[in-house]
């Protein structure tokens, strides 16, 4: 509360600065500066949130947390190798791992568009390379988008409010499959403008192309943007009669959304069934839209760590019913406040309610797009805390709270040289406060990585490291919690970390690799330090 109380007095304080003759003076230099901060800004920006990022992330190759992230990773690195899949490992139910199939094939189950983005730091060895590259890709594209629509200072505001937003230091630092359909988006936005002043095919071709790489990342985020994109587009089609450039629009979206067929034949050898359909049908029958849980058994056993992710998720889906929908969107809009506004970013939310107010057409299409979004996601079963599935949407929401901070800004101000200084006031104001909003994320960041970090030491610490571990589980292990893995290359990793089924289907691994030392873990060990029983 008090941190909330500091939070509204120094932004007022910054809002009444405009009347400060210093601060209006300061204000009439800066407006000299706009054309080099335009230019040299969209450099600045990246870089600073590139580096926000990674020192959020906390670690020089951060740690991936979540079951989604470890499956991306995995097909990027099957990427690199230049293959679709790899063959199954020996015995696979050993390998069983949440978001992976690993019969036929060894693959993820989502669609390869991340997975593609990510190959080229999996061919280095550093998987963090297009995570934060997109991170100051997405930057740059916010600032240059507001600056566009508003103007520079307004555009560098935007950019501060989105980077330091909750939602975005836990997200955007991740392998997570956003972090690659936000700059798809915004790059979508940037050309439809740029399509609107001309109308030369050339910006509808790539605007095309990057909707049609969201729609082989994300489909359902694809189709919620894609819509309202879709009906500026054929509007303007049919008055301009640009059947030619539109053709040729659908053929290049077309032949970017053949790779999922593609994808599925190479995966499933089936081109009709999707890997994340099988995958449903496997272990999670009723992750699907709908407001009625699918009861239906899955086909394969559930290790616990697979059990506790199907518990987790069943639960969701049950409470998700047609009858709860204002609830769960009440619920959902709630928390997604949250991961913008909290604590000291109150102030901005209130800014961002004027700024809904007095925002342009343009920005009214980005909020109508936003709750396209939130609405097309009311029928998948998820808890409202889990907010990622709308970072896209939140360059919108930064958006609205610069405008609406630069219209009371304005009102308030005696001129517009004092707007300007005022609205720098604001900015500092802003960063001032994110900097232990960053601190606080990095922290985050490390406690999530812990448990897997510690694992992985004790692992290096085994008198072997030629060997096989297999850790039985209890079902108190947290659901984000798996220490199973597979590989691109099972054959070169020194340690394999199975699940235990048992004595007799254990001695049956054992058998096919003697070669390898053998080592059980049970699930207290791993909470609380591994302890080597008898192989």
């Amino acid at each position: 509360m008090i941190l909330v109380i500091v939070s509204f007095l120094a932004m007022a304080a910054a809002l009444a600065a405009s009347r400060i003759p210093a601060v209006a003076a300061f204000g009439e230099r800066m407006r000299t500066w706009e054309a080099g901060v335009l230019r040299v800004g969209t450099v600045v920006v990246a870089v600073i949130s590139f580096v926000v990022i990674w020192y959020t992330w906390d670690g020089i190759k951060p740690t991936p947390k979540v079951h989604d992230e470890n499956s991306y990773l995995l097909q990027a690195d099957i990427f690199a190798r230049l293959r679709w899949t790899v063959p199954s490992p020996p015995i696979p139910d050993f390998f069983e791992q949440p978001h992976v199939q690993v019969e036929p094939s060894v693959a993820s189950k989502y669609p390869p568009g991340h997975a593609l983005v990510l190959t080229p730091g999996a061919m280095i060895g550093w998987h963090a390379l297009m995570p934060l590259l997109l991170a100051g890709l997405t930057a740059a594209l916010v600032f240059r988008l507001a600056a566009r629509l508003t103007d520079v200072w307004t555009g560098l505001l935007t950019w501060l409010i989105w980077l330091t937003a909750p939602l975005i230091l836990r997200f955007q630092a991740s392998y997570f499959s956003e972090v690659t359909s936000a700059p798809l988006i915004l790059a979508s936005w940037w050309l439809l403008l740029n399509w609107r002043e001309d109308h030369r095919g050339k910006w509808l071709w790539w605007m095309a192309l990057a909707i049609g790489w969201c729609a082989i990342t994300r489909q359902l985020t694809a189709l919620a943007f894609a819509l309202p994109i879709g009906i500026v587009v054929l509007r303007d089609t049919v008055r301009l009669r640009l059947w030619r450039d539109l053709a040729i629009g659908v053929v290049v979206g077309t032949a970017v959304l053949a790779i999922l067929p593609l994808w599925s034949a190479k995966t499933t050898g089936d081109w009709r069934l999707a890997p994340v359909v099988k995958y449903r049908q496997d272990y999670m029958p009723f992750d699907k839209l709908g407001f009625t849980a699918d009861t239906s058994a899955p086909r394969r056993n559930l290790s616990p760590a697979l059990q506790s992710t199907f518990d987790y998720f069943l639960q969701a889906r049950k409470e998700q019913t047609l009858a709860a929908v204002p609830k769960t969107a009440w619920d959902r809009a709630v928390q997604v406040v949250i991961a913008l506004f909290q604590t000291s970013r109150l102030p901005l939310a209130l800014l961002a309610l004027v700024g809904l107010f007095v925002c342009g057409g343009v920005v009214r299409f980005g909020v109508a797009s936003g709750l396209v979004l939130f609405v097309s996601y009311l029928p998948y079963p998820h808890w409202a805390p889990w907010t990622i599935y709308y970072m896209e949407a939140v360059p919108v929401a930064a958006a609205l709270a610069a405008i609406g901070t630069a219209f009371v800004v304005r009102r308030i101000a005696l001129s517009e040289a004092g707007a300007r200084g005022a609205l720098a006031a604001v900015t500092l104001v802003i960063a001032a406060f994110g900097v232990p909003l960053v601190q606080k994320w990095k922290t985050d960041h490390r406690v999530r990585a812990a448990f897997d970090q510690a694992f992985a030491a004790q692992l290096k610490t085994l008198p072997s490291q030629h060997a096989i571990v297999f850790i039985q589980y209890s079902r108190r292990v947290a659901q984000h919690v798996s220490e199973v893995f597979n590989y691109a290359d099972l054959e070169s990793v020194p340690v394999w970390v199975v699940h235990d089924l048992g004595p007799a289907r254990n001695a049956e691994l054992r058998k096919m690799f003697p070669d390898r030392a053998s080592f059980d873990f049970e699930e207290d060990q791993l909470v609380y330090g591994l302890r080597r029983k008898a192989p």
